[in-house]
Protein backbone atom coordinates (compact mmCIF):
# COMPACT_ATOMS: atom_id res chain seq x y z
CA UNK A 1 0.00 0.00 0.00
CA UNK A 2 1.65 3.70 -1.18
CA UNK A 3 1.24 5.77 1.62
CA UNK A 4 2.52 9.33 -0.39
CA UNK A 5 0.94 11.43 1.20
CA UNK A 6 0.76 15.20 -0.40
CA UNK A 7 1.64 16.78 2.76
CA UNK A 8 5.31 14.77 2.69
CA UNK A 9 6.16 15.49 -0.60
CA UNK A 10 4.62 18.96 -1.13
CA UNK A 11 7.11 22.03 -2.07
CA UNK A 12 9.31 23.57 0.41
CA UNK A 13 10.55 27.36 0.16
CA UNK A 14 13.31 28.13 1.46
CA UNK A 15 15.07 31.14 2.30
CA UNK A 16 18.37 32.89 1.16
CA UNK A 17 20.00 30.28 3.51
CA UNK A 18 18.42 27.90 3.38
CA UNK A 19 15.40 28.31 6.33
CA UNK A 20 11.70 28.11 5.75
CA UNK A 21 10.71 30.94 3.39
CA UNK A 22 8.13 33.71 5.23
CA UNK A 23 10.96 34.34 7.96
CA UNK A 24 12.19 37.43 8.32
CA UNK A 25 15.45 37.69 6.09
CA UNK A 26 18.43 39.39 8.47
CA UNK A 27 21.29 41.62 7.27
CA UNK A 28 23.78 38.92 8.69
CA UNK A 29 22.54 35.47 9.40
CA UNK A 30 25.09 32.77 11.71
CA UNK A 31 25.06 29.85 8.80
CA UNK A 32 27.61 27.79 8.85
CA UNK A 33 29.08 24.85 9.94
CA UNK A 34 32.32 27.57 10.85
CA UNK A 35 29.59 29.81 12.38
CA UNK A 36 30.86 32.60 9.85
CA UNK A 37 28.71 35.89 9.49
CA UNK A 38 27.33 35.65 6.03
CA UNK A 39 26.34 38.98 4.99
CA UNK A 40 23.36 39.50 2.73
CA UNK A 41 23.19 41.96 -0.20
CA UNK A 42 19.77 44.00 -0.38
CA UNK A 43 19.77 43.16 -3.94
CA UNK A 44 20.15 39.24 -3.49
CA UNK A 45 16.79 39.82 -0.82
CA UNK A 46 15.06 41.25 -3.73
CA UNK A 47 16.27 38.74 -6.18
CA UNK A 48 15.01 36.14 -3.82
CA UNK A 49 11.60 37.89 -3.53
CA UNK A 50 10.89 38.02 -6.63
CA UNK A 51 12.29 34.19 -7.22
CA UNK A 52 9.65 32.91 -4.23
CA UNK A 53 6.87 35.21 -6.33
CA UNK A 54 7.51 32.89 -9.50
CA UNK A 55 7.46 29.73 -7.61
CA UNK A 56 4.49 30.45 -5.44
CA UNK A 57 2.85 31.31 -9.12
CA UNK A 58 3.79 28.11 -10.22
CA UNK A 59 6.24 29.57 -12.28
CA UNK A 60 8.90 27.17 -12.05
CA UNK A 61 11.15 27.82 -15.56
CA UNK A 62 11.05 31.35 -14.62
CA UNK A 63 11.63 30.62 -10.57
CA UNK A 64 14.36 27.84 -11.68
CA UNK A 65 16.43 30.84 -13.77
CA UNK A 66 15.93 33.58 -11.26
CA UNK A 67 17.72 30.77 -8.62
CA UNK A 68 19.99 29.21 -10.90
CA UNK A 69 21.36 32.95 -11.85
CA UNK A 70 21.41 33.78 -8.08
CA UNK A 71 23.70 30.85 -7.56
CA UNK A 72 26.10 32.90 -9.76
CA UNK A 73 25.80 36.16 -8.33
CA UNK A 74 25.76 34.90 -4.74
CA UNK A 75 27.70 31.28 -4.23
CA UNK A 76 28.00 31.57 -0.40
CA UNK A 77 24.12 31.06 -0.13
CA UNK A 78 22.40 28.20 0.18
CA UNK A 79 18.31 28.88 -0.05
CA UNK A 80 18.69 29.37 -3.78
CA UNK A 81 20.09 26.39 -4.16
CA UNK A 82 17.29 24.72 -1.76
CA UNK A 83 14.72 25.90 -3.92
CA UNK A 84 16.64 24.53 -7.26
CA UNK A 85 16.55 21.25 -5.39
CA UNK A 86 12.56 21.57 -4.26
CA UNK A 87 11.94 22.82 -8.29
CA UNK A 88 13.29 19.61 -10.17
CA UNK A 89 11.79 17.44 -7.33
CA UNK A 90 9.01 19.18 -8.96
CA UNK A 91 9.42 18.36 -12.19
CA UNK A 92 10.55 14.86 -10.83
CA UNK A 93 14.11 15.24 -11.66
CA UNK A 94 15.21 13.68 -8.50
CA UNK A 95 18.90 13.57 -9.68
CA UNK A 96 19.45 17.22 -10.30
CA UNK A 97 17.12 17.87 -7.34
CA UNK A 98 19.16 15.42 -4.94
CA UNK A 99 22.48 17.13 -6.26
CA UNK A 100 21.39 21.01 -5.70
CA UNK A 101 20.06 20.28 -1.78
CA UNK A 102 23.88 18.49 -1.59
CA UNK A 103 25.32 21.76 -2.41
CA UNK A 104 22.78 23.51 0.25
CA UNK A 105 23.24 21.57 2.86
CA UNK A 106 27.16 21.74 2.33
CA UNK A 107 26.33 25.24 2.66
CA UNK A 108 24.64 24.72 5.73
CA UNK A 109 24.91 21.30 7.20
CA UNK A 110 22.56 22.69 10.50
CA UNK A 111 18.95 23.30 8.07
CA UNK A 112 16.96 20.47 8.93
CA UNK A 113 14.19 21.15 6.16
CA UNK A 114 16.56 20.75 3.26
CA UNK A 115 17.66 17.32 5.34
CA UNK A 116 14.47 16.19 4.98
CA UNK A 117 14.17 17.30 1.21
CA UNK A 118 17.08 15.44 0.46
CA UNK A 119 16.32 12.70 2.03
CA UNK A 120 12.87 12.43 -0.08
CA UNK A 121 15.44 12.79 -3.17
CA UNK A 122 17.44 9.56 -1.93
CA UNK A 123 14.45 7.74 -1.57
CA UNK A 124 13.07 8.62 -4.95
CA UNK A 125 16.16 7.55 -6.08
CA UNK A 126 16.05 4.03 -4.56
CA UNK A 127 18.93 5.40 -2.22
CA UNK A 128 17.44 4.49 0.93
CA UNK A 129 20.08 3.99 2.99
CA UNK A 130 21.08 7.75 2.33
CA UNK A 131 17.53 8.71 2.83
CA UNK A 132 17.85 7.22 6.43
CA UNK A 133 21.13 8.96 7.11
CA UNK A 134 19.47 12.13 6.13
CA UNK A 135 16.16 11.94 8.17
CA UNK A 136 18.29 11.27 10.76
CA UNK A 137 20.72 14.26 10.83
CA UNK A 138 17.70 16.27 10.26
CA UNK A 139 16.06 14.48 14.02
CA UNK A 140 19.79 14.57 15.53
CA UNK A 141 19.76 18.47 15.07
CA UNK A 142 16.22 18.89 16.26
CA UNK A 143 14.46 15.96 18.10
CA UNK A 144 11.12 17.95 17.25
CA UNK A 145 11.50 17.32 13.75
CA UNK A 146 8.24 15.13 13.31
CA UNK A 147 8.32 15.26 9.58
CA UNK A 148 11.85 13.20 9.26
CA UNK A 149 9.98 10.92 12.07
CA UNK A 150 7.25 10.31 9.92
CA UNK A 151 9.18 9.87 6.60
CA UNK A 152 11.50 7.63 8.37
CA UNK A 153 8.26 5.56 9.58
CA UNK A 154 7.55 5.43 5.66
CA UNK A 155 10.88 4.72 4.51
CA UNK A 156 11.51 1.26 6.58
CA UNK A 157 7.61 0.53 6.44
CA UNK A 158 7.15 0.90 2.39
CA UNK A 159 10.77 0.20 0.93
CA UNK A 160 12.99 -1.58 2.95
CA UNK A 161 10.67 -3.73 5.39
CA UNK A 162 11.41 -2.67 8.81
CA UNK A 163 8.18 -3.06 10.58
CA UNK A 164 8.77 -2.82 13.97
CA UNK A 165 11.15 0.38 13.55
CA UNK A 166 8.28 1.55 11.30
CA UNK A 167 5.95 1.64 13.87
CA UNK A 168 8.44 2.94 15.84
CA UNK A 169 8.72 5.87 14.09
CA UNK A 170 5.47 6.43 13.63
CA UNK A 171 4.69 6.72 17.14
CA UNK A 172 7.49 9.27 17.41
CA UNK A 173 6.06 11.39 14.73
CA UNK A 174 2.48 10.92 16.55
CA UNK A 175 3.74 11.93 19.77
CA UNK A 176 4.54 15.07 18.14
CA UNK A 177 1.52 16.44 17.19
CA UNK A 178 -1.03 18.13 18.83
CA UNK A 179 -4.12 16.03 17.97
CA UNK A 180 -3.18 12.24 16.94
CA UNK A 181 -2.96 12.48 12.76
CA UNK A 182 -6.05 9.58 12.18
CA UNK A 183 -4.03 7.98 8.80
CA UNK A 184 -1.14 7.26 10.65
CA UNK A 185 -3.11 5.97 13.65
CA UNK A 186 -4.54 3.32 11.00
CA UNK A 187 -1.28 2.80 9.30
CA UNK A 188 0.14 2.13 13.21
CA UNK A 189 -2.95 -0.55 13.51
CA UNK A 190 -2.04 -2.12 10.33
CA UNK A 191 1.58 -2.53 10.31
CA UNK A 192 1.65 -3.86 14.37
CA UNK A 193 -1.11 -6.29 12.99
CA UNK A 194 1.29 -7.69 10.32
CA UNK A 195 4.51 -7.29 11.98
CA UNK A 196 2.60 -9.04 15.64
CA UNK A 197 3.48 -5.98 17.49
CA UNK A 198 0.98 -5.22 20.37
CA UNK A 199 -0.54 -2.07 19.54
CA UNK A 200 0.18 1.23 21.88
CA UNK A 201 -3.38 2.36 20.81
CA UNK A 202 -6.06 2.18 23.28
CA UNK A 203 -8.86 -0.52 22.49
CA UNK A 204 -6.53 -1.65 19.37
CA UNK A 205 -6.78 -5.88 19.82
CA UNK A 206 -3.28 -7.51 19.30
Amino acid sequence: MMRLLKFINCAVLFSLLGACAGQQVKSTVDANVESKIIEIPDQAAVDFKIAIGLMNQNKLSEALTAFERMTQAYPELAGPYANIGVIYGRNGDWEKARDALLISSQKNDKNTKVLNQLGLAYRHLGEFKQAEASYYKAIKLDASMAQSYLNLGILYDIYMGQFVKASDYYQKYQSLQSEPDRQVAGWIVDINRRAGIKSQIAGDAP
